[in-house]
């Protein structure tokens, strides 16, 4: 059976119960954020969020989709502009304590698996962080007709001046002792 839940600016969903189902258990989660803060000077709005928990032997797999909006910097002229971004998404997430004794459980050796925290509280923010991160450009451009610096500064011929062709000479020439005075 697969439960459906709606999250409006929230992230977290308590769990326990969920882990106490059997292997193959599911929820469909569907998440609206106005916001989620991605660096110091970066965050992502309206941000919709699609994603299938599945009960795992050692936990809980999350799969899923995001998409929304980010205003990045042009590299070019460095003008603030809004792109929207998607990304698919998969994450594991294990207990740090057993549900049904409140034993601590050890936690996860590798840093890519998530953990669910004492109270049984699974937090997406942190996935969902990492993976707008991850869709939005290296190298944001604003767009084709960006003025940028190429336009502004002209072609890079133009800008070397002499030093260029002096250093230029200087190498065609190549090593002083292959000179023949």
């Amino acid at each position: 059976m697969t439960n459906h839940l709606r999250l409006i600016n929230d992230t977290v969903v308590n769990v326990a119960q969920f882990l106490m189902e059997p292997v193959g258990a599911a929820r469909v989660i569907d998440i609206h954020l106005d916001q989620l803060p991605l660096d110091l000077d970066l965050t992502a709005r309206d941000i919709e969020v699609h994603v299938r928990l599945t009960r795992i032997e050692t936990g809980i797999l999350a799969v899923g989709r995001a998409s929304g909006i980010a205003e990045l910097e042009c590299v070019r002229c460095l003008t603030r502009f809004d792109t929207p971004f998607q990304n698919e998404f998969d994450a594991e997430y294990r207990p740090s304590v057993e549900v049904r004794t409140g034993e601590p459980l050890p936690l996860p050796k590798d840093s890519e698996i998530f953990v669910i925290d004492n109270n049984h509280l699974l937090d997406l923010s942190e996935l969902l962080r990492q993976v707008i991160i991850v869709a939005l450009p290296i190298r944001p451009v604003c767009g084709p007709d960006c003025p940028g610096f190429q336009r502004e500064f002209g072609p890079e011929e133009e800008t070397t001046g002499e030093w260029a062709a002096v250093l230029r000479h200087l190498l065609e020439e190549g090593p002083e002792e292959d000179r023949s005075d």
